[in-house]
């Protein structure tokens, strides 16, 4: 009997070892409402594939996601989610509340794949409060505020192409935290993971400055295998290139705010120390005479006084 529990037991541990490889299809859906309900019903850990382009119609056409992590991405990169957008609307009687086509509410954590972000009434991607959105190779363009908000949630950099957002001038990706997020915890955060490009160079990082924002911190993280890199350059925030080279800074963040994380730091060229010139030794005259020539001049002067003295000893003895 207990060789058969044991046995038993074994299978079951088994069977549930089994269940990390059992893969779960990803849910096709090819419409506007498809998608919407599919995104509502999801469980955390499904993904929907989108495998046709769709719009948004009107201002409550939302993609928001809360208290869940699920994928959503295009079959292809051709695929397109264009958002509502209305030129027509002044400021003074703007749509109020959220207008982003994706938003990460607290707890939400959404995976964007292969998509383009088209054409919105305020941002294309919003991380909000706590929420966390993944863009891998995910392209936003002709967002009438910004292409993303960091509004005290936090945005992944895998693959990301930026083209000109914003009606009042570029604005890529703009770090705030709302006056009525004061009582939270979360600060806006970003985190390079790949790469990251845009079709203009000017605010492709932007710190709010309008009177809604209430920033207090930015918190910038970088993965360790990432090409580009976002660093702390005093009270701005620059992307490098994978050879340290500025691609993009940002503007000055406001007095009393902090940014916290990895500090860029200029390359600065190092001298080759085999490059270095050598001062030439002098050479020094060494002075000092010979010893072995000296006591060999010294030895033919007494042999020439020795010969001259034995010749004229003999001379005297012959004429004596």
């Amino acid at each position: 009997m207990k060789k058969i529990m044991k046995i038993a037991s074994m299978a079951i541990v088994g069977l549930f070892a089994l269940v990390p490889m059992i893969n779960v299809e990803a849910k096709e859906v090819s419409t506007k409402e498809d998608l919407l309900n599919e995104i509502a019903a999801a469980s955390t850990g499904e993904t929907i594939t989108l495998t046709q382009s769709i719009k948004l119609d009107n201002k409550n056409d939302i993609i928001a996601v809360g208290s869940k992590e699920i994928t959503i991405e295009g079959i292809s990169d051709e695929i397109t989610i264009t958002g509502f957008r209305d030129d027509g609307i002044t400021e003074d009687d703007q749509l109020s509340g959220n207008q982003s086509i994706i938003t990460a509410l607290e707890g939400g954590i959404i995976h964007l794949k292969n998509l383009k972000l088209i054409d919105s009434q305020k941002y294309g991607v919003q991380a909000y409060d706590g929420g966390y959105v993944s863009l891998n190779n995910v392209r936003i363009d002709n967002c009438r505020y910004g292409a993303i908000l960091l509004n005290g949630g936090t945005v992944e950099v895998v693959n990301l192409s930026l083209g000109e957002n914003g009606e009042n001038g570029n604005n890529g990706i703009e770090v705030s935290k709302s006056i009525n997020l004061a009582a939270s915890d979360n600060q806006p955060s970003l985190i390079m993971n790949g790469t990251l490009n845009s079709d203009v160079k000017d605010n492709v990082i932007r710190f709010a400055d309008d009177k809604n924002d209430g920033t207090t911190g930015f918190i910038v993280k970088n993965m360790e295998n990432t090409t580009d890199k976002i660093l702390v350059n005093g009270t701005t925030a620059v992307i490098t290139d994978n050879e340290n080279n500025i691609k993009y800074e940002s503007n000055e963040l406001k007095q009393g705010a902090q940014i916290e994380g990895d500090t860029y730091v200029e390359d600065v060229e190092v001298t080759d120390p085999t490059d270095t010139p050598t001062t030439p030794t002098e050479e020094v005259k060494n002075e000092v005479e010979n010893p072995e020539t000296s006591d060999g001049a010294l030895i033919f002067i007494s042999l020439t006084v020795i010969g001259f003295a034995g010749t004229a000893l003999a001379y005297r003895r012959l004429h004596n």
